[in-house]
């Protein structure tokens, strides 16, 4: 998507590092599919030609599907197509192919994304920075498993009253609520007062 070239993110590459940009392989092969049809055997065989980089047969697949009686949306969908994947072909290659034999992780992906999303972007949330770093510290080692070491950590870094400073604290909520609790003289009761509203009498009566 906007703001996801190649160019821009091998920008974000530190000087002196070497950067490789691949294109998503799931997403490329979802759209080869959208496009051709989800059970069009040309889209199988096209996704088959992706996987092992088969250019010259991934051409005369798509020429195929455009040799059929095609709707003017399915012409415009496979042009679009055609355009994406000429694009992009350099970067569909897998690291494998590129040479990169010990690949375990190829950078962030969007699995490792949700567990901070659904917490951190729900409807009506909103962060203050110093509380977006503190949950994202938590949740970040919740997820290493490390929350409890860290927990243990954070509290033993805390500032412990001293004995006498408590004691003080106690007396002084003691007499506090003492006050509250003092009974207040009783007023004596007058009891309930008694009233007629009687029918069918003169209207100068009270």
């Amino acid at each position: 998507g906007p703001g996801y070239e190649p160019a821009k993110l091998l920008s974000l590459v530190p000087q002196g590092a070497h950067g490789e940009y691949f294109l998503d392989r799931y997403h490329c092969l979802q759209k080869i599919e959208h496009t051709l049809g989800q059970h069009n055997e040309l889209a199988m065989r096209a996704i088959k030609a992706v996987r092992h980089h088969d250019q010259a047969e991934l051409a005369i697949i798509l020429d195929t599907y455009e040799s059929q009686n095609l709707t003017e949306k399915q012409a415009d969908d496979l042009m679009r197509l055609r355009k994406y994947l000429q694009r992009n072909w350099q970067y569909i290659l897998s690291p494998q192919m590129r040479g990169f034999k010990d690949i375990h992780l190829i950078g962030s992906v969007e699995s490792s994304h949700r567990t901070f999303t659904y917490r951190m972007k729900k409807q009506g949330k909103s962060w203050t920075e110093q509380g977006a770093k503190a949950m994202i510290g938590l949740i970040e080692a919740r997820m290493n498993g490390e929350l409890q070491a860290s927990l243990n950590t954070i509290l033993k870094q805390l500032t412990v009253l001293p004995r006498a400073a408590q004691t003080r604290l106690l007396q002084e909520m003691h007499i506090r609520t003492g006050e509250f609790l003092r009974k207040a003289p009783t007023k004596p009761s007058i009891g309930a007062v008694q009233g007629i509203i009687p029918i069918n009498t003169a209207t100068s009566r009270p």
